[in-house]
């Protein structure tokens, strides 16, 4: 069963309609697929030959059969892009899904916090290869799930062009190559000393960022060297510098009117600023669960006296503000500093007989931080002398006039109350990243044939830290056990309490409402527990490339290679981690693995036909194929077809099929269990499953209400008592992903005009996907039509109080995903007599992205959901005259929406509104960036705008299925718009 059908007519209208608006500039577009060959690289009609990627066979031609897009240095620093961060995630190949980059502050990522990674196609960092200078880049990062290449360690002040072949090419480059590949190409051939420097400057304060760069380079009789140093700082973007970040809102609607809580300290709709705090919950036994049970609860603050509690006064929920001038520091954007050192040498010597050797040596440090605030809040058991509300000291019955008297509470054994402040605390955590990756290798020519063999090695080390509250000494700073709120033995730092214990006491008016905690309990419960993660990799590649014979259409071109890999993690999390002795936060043991790969592969290019007249002026078939073998899990064997039609000089027809092979990464084999917790409303969708809003309608949907009620669960169910924990480790057992890629399309270069055209369907389908299915798996199961026979339903359990206690996340197969799409890129080139106008365009148009997460399962669509647009473009346009250009260039991110999707119906059931409304859809959004450069002799500035309009993200609402940042979607699309205006200036002096 297919959720979510999709409309060609409708789909190819649109298609047509922005298509024909690019060609005329009003649409959005960026790239180019037809590039003219950047300077420092041989042109197309001289006789040096090139290898382009997608292909290890040299070649005069660059049109290949395979689609790439050529993103030069020179258009994205038109565009203020100013990191490879920013320049990758920003093309249509990637921008059609979310990316991991510095906006992802407080979320457990591959490759640990402060990464940016690249996604081609919505498939994951870990299925996009990347290169450079045709060879594997190596993972970094911190923690057990280092894996992705981080893009903080491109040498982007060295940087010619990224190359970004937008198919699978497992059998030309190997494992991880299943969505595409980027080649990230140096400079080469520099000569002399060049100094940059570059700023963007925000309108609004936060997030500025800076570069200083250095490049050096000198050729000799036998050879060329080149130096480039590199320091870049991004500064950190908090809460506090943006009204959408410093005030999210809940922004619920009823019958049109806004539907938010409002604030009383404010008169204005209530903030949901970084954590809630300033008041406790005392809780009333009702029935038994695990020794204690809860009722209901009061939320209560030092003040006047009411209910008859000296010195605490009720708070109904109207009264309540969840603001607090405290969460205005926490970081929105990771602020990043980093260095780079990137060197690359070629050297001839005479005993060679005309061979080169070569070597590039590439180190980076990158040091990034997080601030954010949690909340703290331990239970106190109604027995526990830390309890102001314990037995005998509260008139539990003024509380809540509902619960029982106290005499029947006293009968029962609970004459007390449960309590449960809520406080706030700030939570610090850094990372500290060296890579560095030392290349070697000899290259030259023997007969016909071109020979190439290196050795690389790359090592990432991390370090980590975070704030943490030891949780051990809660247990017995409170008295009670927090995982069942059971008495400790001898109570408050009884029996076996570490040394030093300090009774934990939160209920003073300094640490409730102002969160000041004494000295005593900063030192006792409090730290900073560190880690580090080791990565090593070690390459070992050898190929000959050349013509093995000639046929009637041409000669027949050859590669054949050899590669030896090996690949080694060691992440030792802190102490408190490993102990799972850390209260309230992820932990996680030691990730250790290693594996081997062994591989030969070949390629061939033949020429079918040549110039046949009217209809074939070349016909080339290039098919290649790749044995790997992994200690791991086996071998298998990769192949891919090309065939590249050039009809004549104006029209071209391209088309590729191949076969993919994803080995298992280190983290998902070795992955040491991690666990975390989740609240249980976050997780378990049968929480008043029964509501119904103020018309009456239902406020889940009918699937979850069914099984919900199939599973015994009450319809007025208010959750478990605490909190869920997840559970995430690697699976020995998994199987390598097997994938298949076709591309079909058609260039259209008419001579003589200065247009050129390429349209690019494309396929790829992923089977035996390896995934960490998550916290998700409870609202899959409720979800499922098959209930409660679902694969989902097996992977938690229920505790004795009904709620989710604990819930299997770990990595393991899945049956498929696929996804198929539209690539359009144009180009145009015109010379006037005022000078050269020039205009690229890029868009991508997705049209299914669909995903099955066990075999019988519903096959669901993700395509159009928020942070997965159908449609992504952009146009830059461009006019020089003699030393100056100016450039505009204009970003699209098209609508999307997540309603009747997913059990998403855009309707909150929050008690204070059940059944408003609230927004699960983005409109389209523009950004529009402007530039003018200036070239001189010896020096050269660019300066302009980006976001020149200030536009900001779409608003979203507080839903169950849209990931927020403040008010605005979570989503790297909308990255420029978080930033707002921004002013940059980069000026270049040659010497």
């Amino acid at each position: 069963m297919l959720t979510n059908p999709v409309s060609l007519t409708r789909k190819w209208l649109l298609a047509g309609t922005v298509l024909t608006g690019a060609l005329f500039g009003l649409a959005p577009a960026h790239a180019q697929e037809v590039a003219p060959v950047p300077a420092d690289e041989p042109a197309a009609d001289e006789p040096t030959e090139i290898v382009i990627t997608g292909s290890r066979i040299r070649s005069k031609e660059y049109t290949s059969a395979s689609p790439v897009t050529i993103i030069t240095a020179e258009k994205s620093s038109a565009a203020g892009l100013m990191s490879a961060s920013e320049i990758l995630q920003s093309s249509t190949a990637a921008a059609s899904s979310g990316q991991i980059n510095n906006t992802f502050t407080g979320y457990v990522v591959g490759g640990g916090a402060g990464i940016s990674t690249i996604s081609l196609r919505g498939l994951g960092a870990q299925r996009s290869l990347v290169l450079l200078n045709g060879r594997r880049m190596p993972p970094a990062g911190v923690g057990g799930t280092v894996g992705p290449v981080d893009l903080n360690t491109i040498p982007n002040s060295f940087v010619a062009r990224y190359e970004i072949l937008k198919d699978g090419a497992s059998s030309i480059y190997g494992s991880d190559a299943v969505a595409g590949v980027v080649n990230v190409i140096t400079r080469s051939n520099f000569e002399g000393l060049q100094v940059d420097g570059s700023t963007n400057i925000t309108e609004q304060g936060g997030g500025e960022s800076y570069t200083l760069s250095g490049i050096w380079g000198k050729s000799f009789d036998q050879g060329h060297l080149s130096v480039a140093l590199e320091g870049y700082e991004q500064k950190a973007l908090v809460a506090g510098d943006r009204d959408a970040f410093a005030c999210p809102t809940d922004n619920y609607y009823i019958n049109g009117q806004r539907a938010d809580a409002i604030d009383p300290t404010t008169g204005k709709y209530k903030c949901y600023t970084h954590g809630v705090e300033g008041y406790v919950g005392t809780y009333g036994p009702i029935e038994a669960f695990g020794g204690l049970a809860f009722y209901g609860s009061r939320a209560i603050t030092p003040g006047a006296t009411t209910d008859g509690v000296p010195g605490w006064a009720f708070i109904p929920y109207e009264r309540r503000s969840f603001s607090d001038p405290r969460g205005m520091s926490a970081t929105i954007l990771s602020p990043v500093k980093r260095a780079s050192l990137f060197v690359q040498g070629e050297y001839r010597p005479a005993g060679l007989g005309g061979a080169e050797l070569y070597t590039e040596i590439m180190a980076t440090k990158r040091e990034s931080e997080q601030v954010g605030w949690a909340q703290f809040f331990p239970y106190y058991h109604e027995q526990s002398t830390a309890n102001p509300f314990r037995v005998g000291t509260a008139p539990v019955r003024s509380f809540i006039p509902s619960w029982p008297n106290n005499a029947t509470l006293a009968q029962l054994g609970y004459p007390g109350l449960i309590a449960n402040p809520i406080v706030l605390y700030r939570v610090a955590a850094d990372q500290d990243v060296s890579t560095y990756r030392v290349l070697g290798g000899v290259r030259g020519d023997w007969g016909n044939w071109s020979y190439d063999a290196y050795v690389s090695h790359s090592k990432s080390t991390g370090d980590y830290s975070t704030t943490a509250i030891i949780k051990d000494r809660v247990d017995y700073g409170t008295g009670t056990n927090q995982l069942d709120i059971s008495l400790m033995p001898g109570g408050v730092c009884g029996t076996g309490a570490p040394a030093g214990c300090v009774p934990l006491n939160l209920f003073t008016k300094e640490t409730l409402e102002d969160g000041v905690f004494s000295q005593a309990i900063l030192d006792y419960y409090f730290t900073t527990d560190r880690g580090s993660t080791e990565y090593t990799q070690t390459i070992v590649e050898g190929s000959i490339t050349g013509d093995l014979f000639t046929l009637p259409a041409g000669p027949v071109g050859s590669a054949f290679g050899i590669s030896l890999r090996k690949d080694e993690i060691n992440d030792v999390p802190g102490p408190l981690s490993r102990t799972q002795n850390i209260w309230g936060r992820t932990t996680a043991g030691i990730t250790a693995g290693e594996d081997t790969l062994k591989e030969v592969y070949a390629e061939l290019e033949v020429p079918l036909i040549q110039n046949v007249t009217p209809f074939v002026k070349d016909l080339k078939l290039n098919v290649s194929a790749r044995y790997s073998d992994y200690d791991s899990v086996g071998s298998d064997t990769t192949y891919k077809v090309g065939l590249n039609w050039a009809v004549d000089d104006r029209f071209r027809i391209r088309a590729t099929h191949g076969t993919s092979f994803r080995a298992p990464a280190l983290y998902e084999l070795y992955l040491k269990d991690q666990s975390g917790f989740l609240s249980q409303a976050s997780v378990d969708p049968c929480i008043n499953w029964g509501a119904t809003g103020e018309g009456g309608q239902p406020v889940k949907s009918q699937q979850v209400r069914e099984n919900c009620a199939a599973d015994g669960i009450d319809p007025d169910f208010s959750g478990g008592s605490s909190s869920a924990e997840i559970f995430t480790g690697g699976g020995l057992d998994l199987k390598p992903e097997t994938s298949q890629a076709t591309t079909f399309g058609f260039v259209l270069t008419p001579p003589e005009t200065g247009f050129k055209l390429a349209v690019d369907f494309w396929k790829i389908k992923v089977e035996e996907q390896i995934s960490a299915s998550g916290s998700a798996v409870v609202g899959a199961c409720y979800s499922a039509f098959d209930f409660p026979t679902n694969r989902f339903c097996s992977l938690f359990e229920r505790g004795p109080d009904g709620g989710i206690a604990t819930i299997d996340a770990s990595y393991r197969n899945i049956p498929s995903q696929e996804t198929k799409g539209i690539d359009f890129t144009a180009n145009y080139e015109k010379e006037f007599n005022l000078g050269t106008l020039s205009m690229d365009f890029e868009a991508t148009w997705i049209k299914e992205y669909l995903s099955q997460l066990f075999p019988g399962d519903v096959v669901y669509d993700y395509q159009g959901l928020v942070g997965e647009p159908e449609w992504t473009g952009r146009l830059q346009t461009r006019f020089s005259r003699n030393d100056w250009r100016v450039t505009y260039t204009v970003n699209y991110t098209g609508p999307t929406n997540n309603v009747g999707r997913f059990g998403e119906d855009g309707v909150t059931d929050v008690f204070y509104a059940l059944g408003a409304s609230y927004k699960a859809w983005t409109e389209a959004w523009y950004s529009h960036d402007l530039s003018f450069q200036y070239n001189g002799k010896n020096w050269g500035v660019i300066t302009g705008i980006s976001n020149l309009l200030d536009e900001e993200p779409p608003v979203v609402g507080a839903g169950d299925t849209v990931s927020r940042l403040g008010n605005y979607p979570l989503s790297s699309q909308y990255y420029e718009g978080y930033l707002g205006r921004q002013f940059f200036l980069r000026l270049t002096k040659t010497f």
